[in-house]
């Protein structure tokens, strides 16, 4: 009977104090006066173990965040690596966020976004059968948006090469002025000094018809 007190207590106590904190954010001083800091802590490290965590899906399918913690979880040493822990709280303090998909798939996302962040090649998602589809939506949302940028930018290039040849063609244009007016400038003085001297030849002729 002394058993099934003390069994339904700490149930009690896992169900207020550990199941709906994330790790990291768990009790560290034990919340009853019955129990010392190190005892609770003890028991927390047990309910951190797979088995421990047993009851806190409630009979739902665990998402990735459940399966990373399980299959990290160091049987022989009783805790996480630091690395580990690390990416739990990363992954942890990430959901306490806004995420771009709902439910499992945000979780799907965040898992994989730190794993991708602190390795260079992951399969951890592959190996337990989950497959990421949040990065693949974004792709498929982002597909169009890209599509219309290349059209934008084809649209931009085809109005500025048109732009580029209309200068072109206004720049031959104002060269081709311009050497028809040093040609028409060179004839104008071409022509002024032949009737100077066409003048200079009459006054002499006049001169000398001129009687004395």
């Amino acid at each position: 009977m002394m058993k099934n007190a003390v069994r339904q207590q700490r149930h009690r106590l896992k169900k207020k104090y550990f199941n709906p904190f994330p790790l990291h954010l768990v009790p560290k001083t034990s919340p009853i006066r019955s129990m010392t800091d190190q005892e609770w802590n003890e028991l927390v490290e047990y309910w951190k173990t797979p088995k421990g965590m047993g009851d806190k899906y409630n009979d739902e399918e665990p998402d990735a965040l459940d399966l990373f913690k399980e299959c990290h979880y160091s049987k022989k040493k009783k805790f996480y690596s630091s690395n580990v822990q690390k990416a739990i709280t990363q992954m942890e303090n990430e959901l306490s966020t806004p995420a771009e998909c709902e439910g499992q798939m945000s979780v799907t996302k965040v898992v994989a976004d730190v794993l991708a962040k602190n390795t260079r090649k992951n399969l951890f998602l592959q190996n337990v059968g989950i497959q990421n589809s949040c990065p693949r939506s974004s792709v498929r949302n982002i597909a169009p948006q890209l599509e219309a940028e290349k059209r934008a930018n084809t649209d931009l290039r085809s109005v500025v090469n048109t732009q580029l040849e209309q200068l072109d063609v206004l720049s031959k244009q104002m060269q081709e002025r311009e050497e028809l007016r040093v040609r028409e400038q060179e004839e104008m003085k071409k022509r002024q000094a032949e009737m100077e001297a066409d003048m200079k030849k009459l006054q002499l002729l006049l001169s000398k018809i001129q009687p004395s």
